[in-house]
């Protein structure tokens, strides 16, 4: 966290300016009374219209410095918070696709909102106020020794005790933090997961269930930030309890002293002010340090994620000009015993046109993901133009290929946003996308391409969302392009149509996964691949494999969805 700190450094020396002078005005403070109570008992009249003169200068100037001390303190947590959640946001786009799945997604979200919040508010604001804190207790503590170091000395020895015991609470606050950011984090997720089901919870009556989730998890997670609030108050309170003993202590020392004659009353209001921007250090420190210390887990977590590394670190340029071809492929998921591909050999070829066909769970997505990159630890070789994939930069290999799935993700912007996808294109590589794709059939004058398409696209049909996937796809004019089950759930003449539209392209390699095969365009195909069990178990021409009567002709004969 110290480079955030140190990477506003004219800011930060600002900060540090300013409240050097508060503290030292703070601190002067104490003068002006002591001042004002002595010329009172001495009936000093010109003395007392003096102190009014220099009081009606200092108290504005003073206000004007605290307010510009708080207004930097805020500046600086600010900027540092804005740091903080681009390196957590650029480091979780630096993942790859198999690493970011590898969490939930609210947990991302968690981690840019709640632990941040904890961070600046267990962290970095302690430290500006530890900071601050210890100038004025310094100029405080330096102060009270001129004016008697026999006041001093009695202070000094009743602090110790401000440091030692808040100090023995902080593994349990370090304890209760991590819990609070990880129940935070658990909350996020159930809720991010009842309202992404909110459908299916209407439609099966679960709204009983959502409920109790919601009762269970608010609960708890109000509950852990309880117990870390009991906590923290219960060390202010003994650290508040001996601020007053400090104070106490400062009282009766200085009255001794009047009465042996050693100091004025005026000393002693004096010291009863500075003695409490003496003690206010050690009350501060005792209670943000166990707030500092446990904060740790909450900061591993940040860092992590800030500082992800891409796992795949190619740097060659990829290329696709002639084919991609897989020798031996074989991979196996986290935790799962059976491999998802196993021993995949097969060349596509520039320009083809492929379909893969087979049951669910055979292997299909997965294979496609491997293709374009979306998987790491395969086993095998994935050569684009004779080039193994783990040497190609990932920032080239994502301009070669483009994916549309079956749920297409709409953003919630203009139906032209979610086809540009903020880049600027010549209006004739617009429009065309917007004609092959089929996006001008639902185009008029209530629905145009300014029109908002709502939270992921809720304003649109299924087709239309499809269409726009499509025309997105197309306005990129990737050689690669992979279609997953991506009409599948839309009518079939209009998943017809686009698939139709794609087959066309004769400058496009088009991959084609799903389950329903339509015979009036199986025939377009210039290979069909059967996969079974992680292999590519047949494959070929239609007109081929229906001689063959394999697998594949089996399955297509007997029911057309598998």
């Amino acid at each position: 966290m110290k480079k955030y700190i140190l990477s506003q450094k004219w800011l930060l020396g600002l900060v540090v300016l300013i409240n050097i002078i508060v503290a030292g005005m703070s601190v002067y403070i104490a003068i002006i009374l002591r001042d004002a109570l002595d010329v009172a008992l001495n009936m000093d009249m010109a003395g007392f219209r003096g102190v009014i003169i220099i009081s009606a200068i200092f108290f504005p100037v003073f206000t004007i410095f605290y307010y510009l001390s708080q207004t930097v303190n805020i500046k600086l947590v600010g900027r540092i918070a804005i740091n903080i959640r681009e390196d957590v946001f650029n480091g979780i786009m630096r993942k790859s696709m198999t690493q970011f799945n590898s969490i939930n997604s609210a947990d991302y979200i968690s981690a840019l909102t709640n632990d941040i919040d904890l961070l600046i508010e267990n962290y970095f604001v302690p430290l500006l106020s530890i900071m601050y804190v210890m100038v004025q207790g310094l100029f405080a503590l330096t102060l009270m020794f001129l004016l008697s170091p026999i006041v001093g000395g009695a202070l000094v020895l009743t602090l110790i005790l401000l440091i030692i015991i808040p100090a023995l609470f902080g593994k349990n606050v370090q304890k209760k933090q991590d819990a609070v950011s990880k129940k935070a984090s658990l909350f996020t997720v159930k809720m991010k997961e009842i309202f992404s089901g909110f459908e299916v919870i209407k439609s099966y009556q679960m709204d009983k269930h959502a409920k109790k989730t919601f009762k269970e998890q608010n609960k708890d997670s109000v509950n852990s930030e309880l117990s870390l609030g009991y906590l923290s108050s219960f060390i202010d309170s003994i650290s508040t309890l001996l601020g007053i003993l400090s104070q106490v202590v400062v009282i009766f020392v200085s009255a001794f002293l009047i009465i042996q004659g050693n100091i004025t009353g005026g000393t002693l209001l004096a010291f009863v002010q500075i003695s409490g921007q003496i003690t206010s250090p050690f009350q501060v420190i005792g209670a943000c340090l166990p707030m500092i210390a446990g904060s740790k887990p909450v900061i591993e977590r940040i860092e992590k994620l800030a500082n992800q590394e891409i796992k795949r670190s190619g740097t060659k340029l990829a290329e696709f000009n002639t084919d991609i071809t897989l020798k031996n492929l074989t991979f196996k998921y986290l935790n799962q015993e059976e491999s998802a591909l196993e021993n995949i050999n097969f060349t596509f070829k520039k320009n083809n046109k492929y379909l893969i066909a087979g049951k669910s769970g055979c292997g299909k997505t997965t294979l496609t993901k491997a293709l374009i990159g979306y998987l790491d630890d395969y086993e095998g070789e994935i050569l684009y133009d004779s080039v193994e994939l783990k040497e190609l930069s990932a920032e080239s290999l994502e301009k070669l290929a483009v994916m549309i799935h079956q749920n297409v993700f709409m953003f919630d912007e203009s139906i032209e946003q979610n086809i540009l996808l903020h880049e600027d294109f010549e209006n004739e590589v617009i429009d065309l996308a917007i004609k092959n794709s089929g996006v001008d059939l639902f185009l008029n004058s209530e629905k145009n391409l300014k029109t908002e398409v709502g939270e992921n696209g809720s304003n649109l049909s299924g087709g239309q969302r499809q269409r726009i996937a499509v025309a997105r796809a197309l306005i990129k004019n990737k050689p690669l392009m992979i279609v997953d089950e991506g009409t599948s759930a839309i009518d079939k003449q209009t998943a017809k149509d686009i698939e139709h539209r794609l087959l066309e392209r004769n400058e496009l390699t088009l991959i084609t996964i799903t389950h329903s095969l339509d015979q009036d365009l199986l025939s377009q195909y210039d290979e069909i691949l059967y996969m079974e069990g992680g292999q590519i178990v047949e494959h070929g021409p239609l007109e081929e494999l229906l001689k063959q009567k394999g697998k594949f002709f089996n399955n297509l004969d007997h029911k057309k969805d598998f």
